[in-house]
């Protein structure tokens, strides 16, 4: 597929709207504290055949419930409701695969943690820092008692009930 022709503007908030089959859940709460401390820093993304919101409905949901009344949009054109029901998945699931580098992540925050403004508008906490700090910590093995080989286990699979019995190796 070639490049979309995409048509940024500023809009009356009320002249685009959610779109009905977008089954994500965002936190609005925190999309409206990153917009009350960054104000917008990327467009939504509308259908230019429908006026329905691609990705970013939840920003702008978060926009509406801040009193805003424009917003900054990114327009393209779909050919049917089947492609944009598409973009709008695709968003949505590029957004699930995404992760972090956990380490990296820790540094960053803690850099930031030492600063003037703390993690203010970063929509983390130092609480975050410390989860970071556990999962990065190497487990301590030595802690554990040596498992009895010749001790006979009896399995059961919580999910589908299936049960087995034997002596470990």
């Amino acid at each position: 597929m070639e490049q979309r022709k995409i048509e940024h503007t500023i809009v009356d908030i009320d002249s685009v709207e959610a779109h009905p089959k977008n089954v994500r859940q965002g936190d609005i709460g925190a999309i409206s504290e990153s917009l009350k401390a960054h104000g917008q820093y990327r467009p939504i993304v509308v259908d230019k055949r429908t006026n329905r919101i691609l990705a970013g409905n939840h920003t702008w949901k978060a926009a509406k419930a801040l009193g805003w009344t424009e917003i900054s949009a990114g327009f393209i054109e779909t050919k049917d409701d089947d492609e944009a029901l598409r973009i709008l998945l695709a968003d949505n699931k590029a957004n699930d695969l995404a992760m972090y580098d956990t380490g990296s992540l820790e540094e960053l925050l803690k850099e930031l943690s030492e600063s003037e403004q703390g993690l203010e508008g970063t929509l983390f906490d130092l609480a975050d820092i410390d989860d970071l700090q556990i999962d990065n910590e190497p487990l301590d093995l030595s802690e554990f008692e040596k498992y009895d080989e010749t001790i006979d286990t009896e399995h059961k699979c919580p999910k589908c009930g299936y049960e087995w019995s034997g002596k470990q190796k």
